[in-house]
Order: structure tokens, then sequence, then C-alpha cells
């Protein structure tokens, strides 16, 4: 059984590269979900300041 190394070789770095595509969309959403949660949550505590009057 013979192997086709250049094929191997694609194969290989199609997965690796997927791999890395993937953790790099992880890593943005990641992103993008804390700075929403950072923004809605100073927003709530800029109102209770206000209604409390500090």
């Amino acid at each position: 059984m013979a192997v086709d190394w250049g094929f191997a070789g694609q194969i290989g770095g199609f997965g690796f590269g997927l791999v890395f595509v993937v953790l790099i969309i992880l890593a943005v959403a990641i992103r993008v979900v804390g700075l929403v949660i950072k923004k809605t949550s100073t927003g709530k505590s800029e109102a209770e300041d206000k209604e409390k009057g500090d």
C-alpha cells in the first residue's frame, strides 16, 4: 500500500489551518460578548448611581 505523501500533507495542512481559523473565530466571539456584557453592566451601574443621587 503506497502512501501519497503530497495528499497526506494537504489534508494535514488543511486540518491544521482549520483549527487556527476556528480558534480565531472563537476568540473574536468571546471578545465581542465580553465587550457587550461590560457595556450593559456599566450602563446599569450608572443608572443605579443616578437613582441613588451619587
